[in-house]
């Protein structure tokens, strides 16, 4: 299938970057359709390695890439990252949606006063969206306009009772504020113009011929803003449909959903987390998968891998197959484990809550899983062109229990960071 979706179907950071960058080279288009430089993505390429925060990962395959209308962006940081990726060597083929929407300071100001609450990445994320669904936010298409000085500042009343009622500034420093943000905003404005056009007429036209369009959402599916494990989710939708309003893709064409697991479990930031490790168990697991966030450097919470909180990802989302991360990861580590249910008060439940203090009293179910076979990097490179069935035992079986949990199948298996170190089934 030509057009394909990737989302990530935990609460994040399950490696959605090495595969979209493993997908992208058979790919025309590589679609960002929501979040913004709260999404990290670590790519080894080449023996380089890249952290894209805005960028899809499809920009080291020369394809052309495209931040769609859901996308938030902070324009100080995608700029740095566009010259740090021109100055390795690249030219990056970028197109920005006119609508997507900006992060101004101020929302880097207001995040970091009210956003720990939630552990989020403070970096305006929340702040930018609440105010697109306010109407008093700016789109990308206002500061390249001629008149982009006097339409930042017109913005800027808007917000000026929120600044000041939440003590971000006091009346002069906001006067002082809104001098030069005008300025240094309408001057980002001026370098974006290449980069600005109608990214959806790109991605129909696209969708509608022989191109393929691949399409990458940010975060997982259990950060999703109505679906997720609310309030401790992400201010985005995470889901595939998502891909639809954020990045232009077209109701009625065939489309591949592909959702992207760890062999584990991780989380960063709070909120609940049934199968949660803690103490050396912890330690172990996370000093194997070296879980540190892209984008913070926090240390992941590390867990055994939920399959009831993945079959529900997989269910609202409409995951068709999964490409699953880091098994070599559980070799490395003792007492496997793979949670097939959860109790409430002593009694099994056959829903998984939407309440998120009712999801912190879930007591998992758990199976024990054998130990997962250690293999050498030459061993896996001669597993590379075969099938499941060449696989050692104790993977198979560990592939074969989820895909029967989940009802959908295991496609593709990463075994290491660089995009070379990927099976396809």
């Amino acid at each position: 299938m030509k057009n394909t979706i990737v989302v990530g179907a935990q609460w994040g950071d399950e490696g959605k970057g090495k595969l979209v960058d493993v997908l992208a080279e058979q790919s025309n288009l590589v679609v960002r359709f929501n979040g913004g430089g709260n999404a990290g993505h670590t790519v080894m390429h080449a023996g380089e390695t890249y952290k894209f925060h805005y960028m899809p990962s499809g920009m080291l395959h020369n394809k052309l890439c495209i931040l769609g209308t859901g996308v938030v962006i902070n324009p100080k940081d995608l700029l740095e990252e566009i010259e740090l990726f021109t100055s390795s060597g690249h030219t990056p083929r970028l197109k920005i949606s006119a609508r997507a929407h900006i992060i101004f300071p101020h929302h880097q100001l207001i995040d970091a006063k009210e956003g720990g609450k939630i552990g989020t990445t403070g970096r305006g994320i929340g702040p930018a969206y609440s105010q697109k669904a306010s109407r008093i936010n700016l789109r990308i298409l206002d500061i390249i306009a001629d008149d982009a000085r006097g339409r930042i500042k017109e913005a800027l009343k808007d917000v000026k009772d929120i600044l000041i009622y939440e003590e971000i500034f006091t009346l002069d420093e906001y006067q002082d504020y809104c001098r030069s943000v005008s300025e240094e905003y309408a001057s980002f404005g001026e370098k974006f113009k290449p980069y600005v056009t109608d990214t959806e007429d790109l991605v129909r036209r696209a969708g509608s011929s022989e191109e393929s369009v691949l399409f990458e959402g940010a975060q997982g599916t259990l950060l999703d803003l109505n679906y997720g494990t609310y309030p401790f989710v992400t201010s985005s939708s995470t889901l595939a449909a998502a891909a639809f309003v954020g990045g232009g893709a077209i109701p009625g064409i065939p489309i591949r959903i592909l959702g992207i697991t760890k062999a584990y479990t991780t989380r960063v930031g709070e909120g609940p987390f049934p199968t949660e490790l803690f103490g050396d168990a912890a330690s172990n697991l996370r000093k194997a998968g070296h879980e540190y966030g892209a984008t913070t450097g926090r240390p992941r919470r590390v867990g055994h891998l939920d399959l009831y909180a993945l079959r529900y990802a997989i269910r609202i989302s409409g995951i068709q197959e999964l490409a699953m991360t880091k098994i070599d990861t559980l070799a490395l580590v003792d007492g496997i484990k793979v949670c097939t249910g959860y109790m409430i008060d002593g009694k099994e439940i056959d829903y998984f809550p939407a309440d998120s203090p009712t999801l912190e009293k879930v007591e998992p179910i758990y199976e024990d899983v054998p130990p997962i076979t250690n293999l050498t990097k030459a061993e896996w490179v001669e597993l590379k062109e075969k099938s499941k069935k060449d696989l050692p035992d104790s993977i198979r079986s560990y592939i074969k229990f989820i895909e029967e949990f989940v009802e959908i199948p295991i496609t593709i298996l990463s075994h290491g960071p660089e995009r070379n170190e990927t099976i396809v089934f």
